[in-house]
């Protein structure tokens, strides 16, 4: 009987062992995402009879991104980045199949894997910088001490060794590394590169849990993030080669939040510059936000206004903080929706709903930081972003600056921008990786033109 025993045992892990080679190579699969599409690809391999591998996102321009963990129990493969706080789990099926969900920040998307892909041409970024560059690049380190983890990024500096005027780049939601990489553009390469040519200096760095940078993304809400920043402003008053009463901040959507919150008590930010930045209630911009998306993709006039209802009511359990969260929002969605709606679904909602830094947002106005910044600062929109409307926001900006009697202002709204100030037809999420400018030159040429005139920067 041991004997046998020991035969079964070496048996069934000589066939674990095969089914796991089985599964070395490049997996993909496409989430059906609200807005879009989005190809993942994950490139398995296996080393001393354990699984590897690394993640790439094509469209994102994300490619060797390290895969902390995977495990395979036949059929399951489960496949983890706690740092961005993703998990794939899935079922083998055959040798060129799997089956199984995609899930982020309390996300969670149907998504099955194909083997043997071949491999695709990304669209052309014709306005990506390319080395050899004119001025200095360095790779740097910044300690956040409260937070007790390093961050990395890319100082940039004009050649001549003397201190500048310094621009700290603020990305807005979601995982971003240095160049703000999405959809295969990279935006703030392309705007460190114009600024760096113009006179300034420019830092931009990897946000916590991305790319070289220490932390846990997933866990992180915009308090963090705004820790990160002036981490990253310490570092910056030490150097030789920055000029530390002209340091300012450029930030994109929630970064432009950010940007409003120092901007309002940290005497250092000489000027700021707000892209597509919130400026009303962060309960009502995901509404607004909502409503906006819907009646660009056709869906009915009563759902919308429905939806507008569902939605507010749920952001008030938040703002309100009604406890145990969890279970107040399970119990209304299920009442709003007569319990005609699945648990897959219903988790999604939720679980979206209960993470750290979305109770967080919801709560965020950004006006009680606003009326408080008295220093130089030009906040743009385009005309055709459908994340951040932009004269309602624009608006807000314009009553709370001459309230408060800043004399040095300016709004502006971009004709046909979208929210990643590209030239758009539709301004929707997912036109957005099928256009191959990254930056409007006229967004381009507005804010190094203000912050040359506000700095009084020779080029």
């Amino acid at each position: 009987m041991k004997i046998k025993l020991l035969l079964l045992t070496l048996l069934f892990s000589s066939i674990s062992m095969i089914q796991a080679q089985n599964l070395a190579g490049p997996w993909k699969g496409t989430l059906n995402l609200p807005n879009g599409k989005l190809d993942i690809i994950f490139k398995i391999s296996t080393k001393n009879n354990e699984l590897k591998g690394i993640m790439d996102i094509p469209a994102q321009g994300v490619k060797g991104l390290p895969i902390h963990e995977i495990k395979y129990h036949h059929p399951i493969i489960q496949i983890n980045l706690p740092n961005l706080g993703i998990e794939y789990v899935g079922s083998v099926m055959d040798d060129d199949n799997i089956e199984g969900h995609f899930k982020q920040g309390g996300q969670k998307f149907s998504m099955n894997l194909v083997k043997n892909l071949s491999e695709e041409t990304p669209l052309a970024k014709p306005q990506e910088p390319k080395p050899p560059f004119k001025y200095v690049v360095k790779d740097i380190e910044f300690y956040n001490q409260e937070d007790g983890i390093m961050l990395s990024g890319t100082f940039t500096r004009p050649t001549d060794l003397k201190r500048y005027p310094t621009v700290i780049l603020i990305a807005g939601s979601g995982p971003s590394d240095r160049d703000q990489t999405i959809l295969g553009h990279k935006p703030f390469l392309l705007l460190a590169d114009v600024l760096t040519k113009k006179g300034f200096a420019i830092l931009r760095f990897d946000e916590r849990g991305v790319g070289r940078s220490q932390g846990d993304f997933s866990k992180a809400t915009t308090y963090h993030f705004k820790k990160d920043v002036e981490a990253a402003i310490s570092f910056l008053k030490k150097r030789t080669d920055v000029d530390p009463s002209k340091i300012g901040l450029i930030g994109h959507s929630e970064g432009g939040i950010i940007a409003q919150m120092i901007a309002s008590e940290n005497s250092d930010i000489a000027y700021t510059v707000l892209m597509a930045s919130p400026t009303i209630l962060g309960r009502d911009l995901l509404l607004h936000q909502k409503r906006q998306i819907e009646i660009l993709s056709g869906v009915p006039d009563k759902a919308v206004a429905a939806n507008q209802v569902i939605f507010e009511n749920a952001y008030n359990i938040i703002i309100n903080n009604e406890q145990p969260l969890d279970t107040r929002l399970r119990e209304y969605f299920k009442h709003q929706y007569q319990n005609n709606i699945s648990n897959q679904q219903l988790n999604s909602i939720v679980e979206g709903m209960t993470n750290k830094w979305f109770i967080e947002f919801v709560k965020i106005d950004p006006k009680k930081y606003l009326k408080n910044i008295k220093t130089p600062l030009y906040a743009l929109n385009g005309s055709n972003d459908v994340q951040v409307l932009a004269d309602e926001n624009l608006q807000v900006v314009n009553d709370v600056l001459t309230n408060n009697e800043n004399p040095n202002f300016k709004t502006e709204k971009l004709e046909r921008l979208n929210h990643l100030f590209q030239e758009s037809t539709s301004g929707l999420p997912a036109e957005y990786g099928l256009l191959d400018q990254t930056l409007s030159p006229v967004f381009l040429e507005k804010v190094s033109s203000w912050l040359v005139e506000v700095v009084k920067v020779r080029e």
